[in-house]
C-alpha cells in the first residue's frame, strides 16, 4: 500500500525550470537551457550540469531572484493534488535538483511533508556561483532511500512523478513510477504516463492503486474472501437429491447448451441448485490455480526485470568509473606535457646562453664563404677579402668557450624532458585502454535495457492477465453466494410440499371411504382396512 507520494519540482508541479527564470535576469537562459536539456536526457552527468549552469548566474542578488520568482504559478490541479492525497493519508515529498529560493516556497503551497533541494549559495546579497546540498553529488533515489528508512517505510510504499533523466532511478525503484510530460527515457521506463499538464490525473493513478500493485493486492483479498460454506444436507434431502437426479442432469445439459445464458435460480429446486453450487466451485477452484499460476508469473517477470535493472545500474556504474579513471589519466597526460614542453623551453634557452647557438652559426657561416670561394669566379680584391673573413671566423670560433655548468644543466633538462615524454607515452596508451573497456561497459548497457524493456512489458502484460483472472475469480464468488442465498430459500419448500401431498391423500382417502360406505350400505361385506378407514373418518 502506498504511503508516500514523492514529486519533481521543475516542470511537474510547476510548469517551468527555475535555473531559467533566473538565468533571464542576465540573459543567458539559452545557454542555461541547453545544458539542462542535456542532462535531462541523459546526455551530460547531472553533478556537471548544474555546477557549469550555476557558475553562469554568479553576480545575480538575491533581490533580483525574489522578484523573478514571485509570479511563477503552480501546475494545474498542483494544490487540488496534494490537499486530496493528504485527505486520504498520503504523506507528500518534493524531492528536485531545483533551489530552496523555490522550493520551500512551493513546499509552503501545498502543504508537502518534506523537501529536499540545492542551495545558492550567496556572498554579500549575490550569488558567488558555487551550490551546495543532497542533490548536487546524490541521485535522487539516494535521497529517497534515506528518506523512507527515516519515517519506516520501504521503496515499495512510494509511488515518484518526474520528467526527466535525472529523475529515472527514484520512477524505476518506487512502486508506483509516473511520468510527467516526460523525456522518452523516462516514459520507457515509467508504469503510467501523464501526458497532459494537469496533475489530477495523478488521482486517478492513485484511485486505481488495487490494479497497480494487483500481484500483492490478489493475495490479500484472497485471504480476507469469506470461505463458502456448503449447507448440511438432511437425510430428506440426500433422498430428494436422489430423486431429483435426472432433473438435476437436465438441468446441466441446458447450462451446457447454453453457456452465455444466465441461470434463473428462482426456478431451481434445492438439489438442482446444489448442483450449480458444486460445478461452480469447481469452476471457482481451477480459476483460482490459474490465477495464482499467473501471479508466481508476475512476480517471476518483477524479478527479472529488476535483477536487469540492477545489472544495468551497475554496469553503468562500471562504464562511468571507467570514464573517470581515464579523465584522470587524461588530466595526468596533460600534466606531464606541460612539464616536457616547460623542459623543452628552457633547455633552448640554457642551449642558446651555452655558445652553442653562436658556434653553430659561425661555423654555418664559414662553410657558406668556403662554398663561395670554390663555386664562383671572383677578382682577387674579393677573395682576399673572404679569406680573411674565414679567417677572422675561425679565430672566433677558437675564443668561444662553452659553459661546464650550463652544459650539465641542460644535459639535466633533456634528461627531465625525455622521462617526461615517456610518461606522456605510458599514460596515453593506459588511457586509451581504459576508454576502449568503457566503450565496451556502454556497449553492453544498450544489450541489457533492451532485455529489461522486454521484461517490464512482460511484467505488464502478465499483471493484467492476472488482475482479469482476478475478477473472474471474484465474479464466480458472487455467483456461488448468489447460489447459496436461494439454496437457504429452498430448504423449507419440501415441507411444504409433503404438508400438501398429505392433504390431497387425506382428501383422497375420505371420499373412498364415503365409497366404501355407501356400498357398505348396499350390503357389500367389509374387510378390516375398509372398516377401520371408514372409522379414521367417523363414517360410521
Amino acid at each position: 500500500m502506498i504511503k508516500l507520494v514523492v514529486f519533481d519540482l521543475d516542470n511537474v508541479l510547476i510548469d517551468t525550470e527555475t535555473i531559467d527564470e533566473i538565468a533571464k535576469i542576465k540573459g543567458i537562459e539559452n545557454e542555461i537551457s541547453d545544458i539542462t536539456l542535456q542532462a535531462m536526457q541523459g546526455k551530460i552527468p547531472f553533478e556537471e550540469s548544474i555546477r557549469q549552469r550555476v557558475k553562469k548566474l554568479e553576480g545575480i542578488s538575491t533581490e533580483e531572484i525574489d522578484e523573478a520568482l514571485k509570479d511563477i504559478p503552480l501546475n494545474k490541479g498542483a494544490v487540488e493534488t496534494a490537499s486530496e492525497l493528504k485527505k486520504q493519508g498520503y504523506e507528500i515529498a518534493i524531492i528536485t535538483g531545483s533551489f530552496d529560493v523555490m522550493a520551500e516556497r512551493i513546499k509552503e503551497e501545498i502543504g508537502a511533508d518534506y523537501v529536499f533541494c540545492n542551495i545558492l549559495e550567496v556572498e554579500n546579497g549575490k550569488l558567488n556561483g558555487e551550490v551546495s546540498g543532497p542533490l548536487v553529488t546524490q541521485n535522487k533515489v539516494d535521497v529517497l532511500r534515506q528518506l523512507v528508512d527515516d519515517i519506516g517505510i520501504t521503496l515499495d510504499e512510494c509511488a515518484a512523478i518526474g520528467d526527466g533523466a535525472n529523475d529515472l532511478e527514484m520512477i524505476k525503484n518506487a512502486k508506483i513510477g509516473i511520468a510527467f510530460n516526460a523525456k522518452p527515457i523516462l516514459r520507457e521506463n515509467a508504469d503510467f504516463e501523464i501526458n497532459e499538464k494537469d496533475l489530477r490525473k495523478v488521482l486517478d493513478i492513485m484511485a486505481d492503486e488495487e490494479k497497480i500493485t494487483q500481484e500483492e493486492v490478489v493475495e490479500e483479498t484472497i485471504e480476507q474472501e469469506p470461505e463458502v460454506t456448503e449447507n448440511t444436507t438432511t437425510e430428506e434431502e440426500v433422498v430428494a437429491e436422489e430423486e431429483a437426479t435426472e432433473e438435476v442432469e437436465e438441468t446441466e445439459e441446458a447450462e451446457e447448451a447454453s453457456e452465455e445464458e444466465t441461470i434463473d435460480y428462482s426456478i431451481l429446486n434445492f438439489q438442482q441448485l446444489l448442483q450449480c453450487k458444486r460445478t461452480l466451485e469447481s469452476e471457482l477452484t481451477d480459476l483460482k490455480n490459474v490465477r495464482d499460476q499467473m501471479n508466481e508469473e508476475t512476480k517471476e517477470f518483477r524479478k527479472e526485470r529488476d535483477e536487469l535493472n540492477q545489472e544495468l545500474k551497475d554496469t553503468l556504474k562500471v562504464a562511468l568509473e571507467k570514464r573517470n579513471t581515464r579523465d584522470e589519466i587524461n588530466k595526468e597526460v596533460r600534466e606531464n606535457k606541460n612539464l616536457r614542453n616547460e623542459c623543452n623551453e628552457e633547455l633552448k634557452k640554457v642551449e642558446w646562453n651555452s655558445g652553442k647557438k653562436e658556434i653553430s652559426n659561425i661555423q654555418a657561416e664559414i662553410n657558406k664563404i668556403d662554398k663561395t670561394i670554390q663555386t664562383k669566379v671572383l677578382d682577387i680584391r674579393k677573395e682576399n677579402e673572404l679569406v680573411k673573413r674565414v679567417s677572422d671566423l675561425t679565430k672566433q670560433l677558437k675564443k668561444i668557450q662553452s659553459d661546464e655548468e650550463e652544459e650539465k644543466t641542460a644535459a639535466q633538462l633533456k634528461e627531465k624532458s625525455e622521462q617526461y615524454h615517456q610518461k606522456v607515452v605510458e599514460l596515453s596508451d593506459k588511457a586509451q585502454a581504459i576508454h576502449e573497456e568503457m566503450i565496451e561497459y556502454f556497449n553492453q548497457i544498450d544489450g541489457i535495457r533492451e532485455k529489461a524493456d522486454a521484461k517490464h512489458q512482460d511484467f505488464i502484460n502478465s499483471r493484467n492477465n492476472a488482475t482479469a483472472k482476478h475478477e473472474e475469480v471474484k465474479a464466480k464468488l458472487s455467483e456461488i453466494r448468489k447460489v447459496n442465498k436461494f439454496m437457504d430459500q429452498a430448504k423449507a419448500a419440501p415441507k411444504g410440499r409433503k404438508a400438501e401431498e398429505k392433504s390431497d391423500n387425506d382428501v383422497r382417502e375420505k371420499e373412498e371411504a364415503e365409497e366404501i360406505f355407501q356400498k357398505f350400505k348396499d350390503g357389500k361385506k367389509l374387510t378390516t382396512d375398509e372398516f377401520l378407514l371408514l372409522q379414521k373418518y367417523n363414517i360410521m
